[in-house]
């Protein structure tokens, strides 16, 4: 159970709102369950009309300011380039560690291997692998300028294909006021590009199938997140078919107005 101390904690690392779901899934915990420890920290936590929520105060008293003096500067951007740096290097790390297979003499798969060793789950390790391949994939474009400064920004660029990640990028670089975007920035600029994409590769008519003797068959287009998630909730039920799966939940929502 995700102890409500780790919810206070991330949600304490956002400026602004985040949503429940885009928390749940940072925290790789149940979304209900999140929403109850959201619930459960009262008035130190609100939350918007969009089931978005932020803490309202700051948790740890702040000092009084007080100026640096050029050496703390330069050892204080030197450390912060290291902090940014850091999930560069660890994805960089287990690219190599997976394509070398360097896990072979204790472990049968790297899956196995980097939950053991690090602590990391499948997707965890993947996300970071990733964002090191997206920034390579950016410091190719010569007009960024930004780089990616957190794991969960590249997860977004990380969802268009090589050709479309860069102007993701550097609109969302614009976005944010041409300074490094927050990972809620890029997610709103990815999905926009990715239902153009979507809408663009779209037959313009639905597409029937009529076998005679048989009923109509009725393909249906969605992108592969959804299909993935689809296909997830078909075998978590035992459905023998995606259609079974959908017309399930269809019925189940049917249950509930009534």
């Amino acid at each position: 159970m995700i102890s409500i101390d780790l919810v206070r904690d991330e949600l304490s690392r956002y400026n602004g709102y985040i949503s429940v779901v885009e928390l749940a899934m940072v925290l790789e915990a149940n979304t209900s369950e999140v929403r109850q420890r959201l619930n459960e920290l009262g008035n130190r936590v609100q939350s918007n009309e969009q089931d978005e929520w932020r803490t309202t105060g700051n948790l740890v008293h702040r000092l009084e300011l007080s100026p640096l003096s050029a050496l703390e500067i330069e050892e204080r951007d030197k450390l912060e380039n290291t902090v940014q740096q850091a999930f560069l290097l660890a994805g960089q790390s287990l690219k190599t560690l997976r394509e070398k297979r360097l896990y072979r003499e204790t472990h049968s798969t790297f899956e196995s291997y980097v939950k053991d060793r690090f602590g990391y789950t499948k997707r965890a390790a993947y996300y970071l692998i990733d964002a090191h391949e997206v920034v390579n994939n950016l410091k190719s474009e010569p007009l960024v300028h930004f780089l990616p400064t957190s794991e969960r920004q590249c997860r977004e660029v990380a969802k268009l294909p090589l050709e479309q990640q860069s102007q993701a990028w550097l609109a969302s670089v614009e976005k944010a006021g041409n300074k490094v975007p927050s990972a809620r920035i890029v997610k709103e600029v990815v999905n926009a590009i990715r239902g153009k994409l979507e809408m663009e590769s779209k037959p313009s008519t639905e597409k029937i199938v009529r076998t005679s003797g048989m009923e109509t068959e009725y393909l249906i287009y969605s992108d592969k997140e959804t299909y993935e998630m689809l296909e997830a909730y078909r075998l978590k039920i035992g459905a023998a078919t995606k259609n079974g799966a959908i017309r399930r939940l269809l019925d189940g929502e049917r249950l509930q107005k009534h």
